[in-house]
Formats: structure tokens, sequence, C-alpha cells
């Protein structure tokens, strides 16, 4: 069966499909940064590290299997050997964080922290990577957490899904099928019934993590009817054609790549229908969980500033982080960053308090735009610190093996991605600016 990732280069052919609840495929090395798409994945391999017992992980195993996983990231990169670094990650029980922390007692608070100090660690070393692993938890926590409790059909179909990821160890990459056109905000696929299934046609510009996933989970409207989440194996399916780097150059580690879907059959039991509260709630878990590799970005460029300010002496022969001006400078910018983190938090446990409750449309609607407020803090805040301490440190900045040059590269993409900033501006705009009172907001 041909490859479905198109690379610019001679087409590759694969082995079928992984059984079911296999252990997943081993990726090919990518050896050049900025050389074409990497090929597709090849023979499957078992996980090169022993896999630790499932369940919620404690503080330290948490902490010491996340610092494991970001020194793996460090040595992938600077091997060129990124699925080296997917081999580390699935070694742990770090990718069903957002499946199965709350298993024992359906008590999930905490998972939030949980998917921020890892992602923060790795957006440390590289935002690019942390944003395709951010793709992973967000739509497996939103996933695993969907209001169904009034839907059983549903829920179980959910249930099914959330086990076949957990026992196959997979990988999941999403997207909402938005395309790059004249028009904002506009989506290029469609669903149409096909007797009890479905059947998926057109495409989608963005799709991250994109060949180091087992399965597809897409955000697509079925004709005539609303929107609906249909999950599809993107491994070496020829339906699904995954094609060349969205972002070729400084988020080529997002493994981020245009995806085509080619008349895809999907069952019914891999379709689930949505409503105003699911979307949001599965919105509102990108948006919280989007800032965090950038702002783990800024951390490790606050950290390089601090290196160099102690490191560097004035014409008096202080160093450069006794001078007062700096010593401000500093603080404001720790004070920014402190800030931000903390309403990324507070979105977080606003969503971790409504999991298992009731679904209420208005409490729904105030996590979704606080973790919209979050996704705006959290990426202006990044770009503008990762900015600050660049110009600070100079054209050191861009010397062999100073990170900040691929920090200052990859977080950039800050701001640009998720739901716009200027989207969640205007939103945040017309509610300021709506016959309410502003005391009336419950901010």
């Amino acid at each position: 069966m041909g490859s479905n990732v198109i690379d610019g280069r001679a087409d590759e052919t694969k082995s079928g499909p992984p059984a079911p609840q296999s252990k997943p495929p081993r990726p090919a090395a990518r050896k050049r940064r900025p050389a074409s798409p990497a090929s597709a994945p090849g023979p499957s391999a078992p996980p090169a590290v022993a896999v630790p017992p499932r369940g919620r992980l404690a503080a330290g195993d948490l902490s010491a299997q996340s610092a494991r996983l970001t020194a793996a990231l460090a040595v992938a990169l600077s091997e060129q050997d990124l699925p080296a670094f997917y081999r580390v990650f699935r070694g742990t029980e770090l990718p069903l964080l957002g499946l199965t922390y709350g298993t024992h007692g359906r008590d999930w608070r905490g998972i939030y922290a949980a998917c921020f100090e890892v992602l923060r660690n790795l957006g440390s070393v590289s935002p690019a990577v942390g944003l395709a692993v951010y793709n992973h938890y967000a739509v497996t926590c939103s996933l695993a957490t969907f209001p169904l409790a009034d839907r059983p059909t549903l829920a179980a179909r959910r249930d099914a899904l959330v086990k076949a990821i957990v026992d196959g160890r997979w990988l999941v990459a999403n997207t909402t099928t938005r395309v790059h056109v004249g028009k904002v905000t506009s989506y290029g696929a469609t669903a149409r019934r096909d007797g009890s299934n479905y059947r998926l046609s057109g495409s989608a510009a963005y799709l991250s993590l994109a060949t180091a996933s087992e399965i597809v989970i897409a955000f697509v409207q079925i004709e005539g009817e609303g929107f609906a989440v249909f999950v599809s194996r993107l491994r070496d399916n020829p339906q699904i054609e995954v094609g060349p780097y969205l972002f070729p150059n400084s988020m080529i580690d997002s493994d981020t790549r245009r995806v085509t879907f080619r008349d895809t059959l999907v069952s019914e039991e891999n379709m689930l229908m949505i409503d105003r509260n699911i979307a949001m709630w599965q919105t509102a878990w990108h948006q919280a969980l989007f800032a965090v590799p950038f702002l783990g970005g800024a951390a490790r460029a606050l950290d390089e500033l601090r290196k160099f300010l102690r490191s560097v002496r004035a014409p008096n022969d202080k160093p450069l982080a006794e001078l007062d001006g700096m010593i401000a400078d500093a603080g404001r910018m720790a004070i920014r960053y402190r800030g931000a983190c903390a309403i990324a938090h507070q979105a977080g446990q606003a969503l971790e308090a409504l999991i298992g409750r009731p679904a209420k449309t208005e409490s729904y609607v105030e996590a979704f735009n606080l973790a919209c407020a979050a996704k705006q803090i959290g990426t202006r805040c990044a770009e503008d610190l990762v900015t600050e301490v660049r110009r600070i440190i100079g054209a050191r900045a861009f010397t062999g093996g100073q990170p900040m040059e691929r920090i200052s590269q990859e977080t950039m993409f800050a701001p640009l991605g998720g739901e716009p900033n200027a989207y969640i501006e205007r939103e945040y705009g017309r509610l300021v600016l709506g016959e309410e009172r502003f005391l009336s907001h419950p901010w």
C-alpha cells in the first residue's frame, strides 16, 4: 500500500496498517532540519523503554518523566532525530495523561496542571515540538471529558475510542478542517451520509503531529446538518493524503502539514455528533493549553537572560545583573510571565471544575471566554518577552549553540495559531461595548 505522506520526493511504498491495539510503528528519522519533509513511517518497533503501570501519576513521577522527556527532546534535536524523541514519549505514561488521569474515582482535578508542566518543559527546548504534543493533549483531554452524561450512545462510542487509544498507546492528530482562502473562518471539508456510514471530502490547512500520529480526529460539517467529530485511521490510509509541511522553516518540528480527505469512509461508530456545549468544550481545551509551549520558550529566554546578565560585565567591572535598570526590567518581565501563567492555570481549573457536572451553556460560555483570554495573554506575553530578551542579549542570541535562535524563531508563531487573537479581542470588545454594564460581568 502506498504511503499517504507527500514529501516532495519519490513516493515510497510501505506495508499495510498496524493491527488494532498493536505497538505503534517507528517513524523514519529526519536527518536535516531544513531538508524536505520526512517520508512515511517505517515498520513497527516496540518502545525502547519499559512502560510504567497506567493510572494517575504521582507528582514526583510526573516531574521525573517530564524531565526525562525534555532531556530526550534536547538530544533528539541535537542529533536531528525527532522519531527518537517520540519513542521515548510513547515509553512513558505521559501520552495517556488526558485519557487516564481521572480514571480513579473520576477525579480530574490537576489534569490541566499536569499537561501544563509537560508542555512548558518541552517548550523550553522547542516551542514547535511542544505545539505538536499540545495538539495531542488538547484533543485527548477534551475527548475524555466531553459532557455526554445525557447521551449514552455517544458516551459509549467515546469510551470505546478512549480505550482503543489507551490500549494502542496511539498519538492523536486533530484538525478543524479550516483552510487558507479569501474568507476568514472558512472550512475546507464536508461529510455526507453513505448508508449508515459517512464520507469525508475536502482539505484542511493545519494538521500538526501529522506523521507521528496513528489516528486523526476531524471537526467536519455534515451536509445539511450540524458539525460532528470524525475519527479515522491516519497512517497508511490511502483515503487521506498528508501533504508537505505547511511551515517548512521555523516551525518545521511541529510536523504541521496540509491534509486532504479523498472520499474517506468513516463508520457511524467513529462519529460523534456535537452540540454547542461540546464544540465550546473542545475549543476551550485547545485555547487553554495553546500558549503553554510558548510560555515554556519565554521561561527559557528569561533563564538565558539571567545567565547572560550574570556573566557579562559593565565597564566598571560589575556584572550587568547588578545594574538597577536591568534588575527592574527583569522584574517587570517576570511579573508579566507569572501573570500569564496564572490566568492559564485559572482557565484550566475552570474547565476541571465543570467535568462531570450537568451541562449548562452559561458555564461553558464563561469557561470558553476565560480560556480565550488565557490564550491571548499567554501568546502575546511569550512573544513580547522573547523579543525583549533577544534585544538585551543582542547578536549573541544567534551564535552557535545559543538556544535563543530556535526559541526566537518558533515563538513568533504564538499569536498566530489557535483561535486568532484578533477574533478573541473583537469578541471581548463586543462584550464590553454591549448593552450590559461592564460591572455586570463576572470578572
